[in-house]
């Protein structure tokens, strides 16, 4: 694969015949990815091994139609999560059309491409170039070249394994971890948001953190609890960890989910959910063996999670339902 990428790396300049310094260059996917081709063979190493997906990827045939649809696939879910967010903060419609023309159509609602001419036949994928979505404020060789940087420096950050000692336990960690080619293969699907994957017994969550101390306050809290999004660990009430008037759970929910927090109360096994200046008791995903609450665990059965009850819990705040569905709400006087 070093050869092809060094092959290509002279061949599609040659073969695109575009200068560097204009503007038809700036609008070519094409001389852009020649130059990060060029960029990318400067570090050797990023291509040395072969995995089953570079693999994949060496058998490949690419041509400039392939490649087109490819990165209008990739663009696609941007496209629609910015098209949602132009309908829910300025009301415009939302566009129809077929899954062909969904690239075109998401383009020109957002103002990336020009409306179609009047009486104009819609346009096919292949007819359309990604590259005139783009208007660079910048260089756009300088960009790429800087962005080929950061991936091929991956490689000088694993060879010191000081620096990875000293990024232990954090998110770096983790991506010191992945080897560089790994990033050149893309996997476009999204995952849904989800809650935390709770344990099926519940006696396994209270032995964990009934005695657990707040990082905050490095005390046992009296009213542990747990948020469900993030899987921070909080004192319910606690005025150790309280901030401008504000206890910890509100505190955290206005940090963590915009004013909306989901905590599931550890020596109660029952879920508050926290909505602006509002409270409710949801209730309980974790039930005995006859299908029952153990509110504030006073009968002591055994719990287990209850999936299907989860699953409602998760979609509610998926949706942002929970003012529909929860009547029970009151005001917690920043007191939680």
């Amino acid at each position: 694969m070093q050869d092809a990428v060094y092959h290509m790396s002279i061949y599609l300049p040659v073969c695109l015949a575009v200068p560097q310094n204009t503007h038809n260059a700036e609008q070519s996917w094409e001389a852009l990815l020649s130059c990060v081709i060029g960029e990318l063979s400067k570090d050797r190493s990023v291509y040395e091994a072969e995995t089953d997906n570079m693999t994949a990827l060496n058998s490949t045939v690419c041509t400039p139609q392939s490649m087109e649809v490819s990165l209008q696939q990739f663009c696609l879910p941007f496209l629609r999560l910015s098209s949602l967010l132009q309908h829910h903060l300025y009301g415009d419609d939302l566009p129809g059309c077929s899954r062909e023309e969904e690239f075109c159509v998401l383009a020109q609602g957002l103002g990336l491409l020009p409306p179609p001419a009047p009486a104009t036949p819609p346009a096919t994928p292949s007819q359309w170039s990604s590259a005139r979505c783009l208007e660079w404020v910048v260089c756009p060789y300088t960009l790429t070249s800087q962005w080929c940087a950061e991936v091929t420096g991956l490689t000088e950050i694993q060879t010191d394994q000081t620096l990875v000692t000293q990024l232990h336990n954090t998110a770096m960690t983790v991506l010191l971890s992945v080897p560089p080619q790994t990033l050149l293969v893309q996997d476009p699907q999204w995952a849904a948001p989800h809650l935390l994957q709770l344990p099926e017994n519940y006696n396994t969550i209270f032995q964990y953190y009934h005695r657990k101390s707040c990082s905050a306050c490095n005390k046992v809290p009296k009213d542990p609890a747990l948020c469900l999004v993030c899987g921070t660990f909080v004192c319910l009430k606690g005025l150790c960890c309280k901030q401008h008037s504000y206890c910890e759970c509100v505190l955290h929910s206005q940090h963590c989910g915009a004013a909306t927090g989901i905590f599931l109360l550890i020596n109660a096994s029952v879920i508050i959910i926290i909505r602006g200046h509002r409270f409710c008791l949801w209730g309980s995903v974790y039930l005995d063996a006859h299908g029952e609450e153990d509110r504030d665990l006073r009968r002591g059965k055994p719990l287990f999670l209850c999936e299907e009850r989860y699953r409602v819990l998760e979609q509610q705040w998926v949706s942002h339902t929970f003012d529909h569905i929860n009547k029970r709400w009151g005001p917690h006087y920043n007191g939680l």
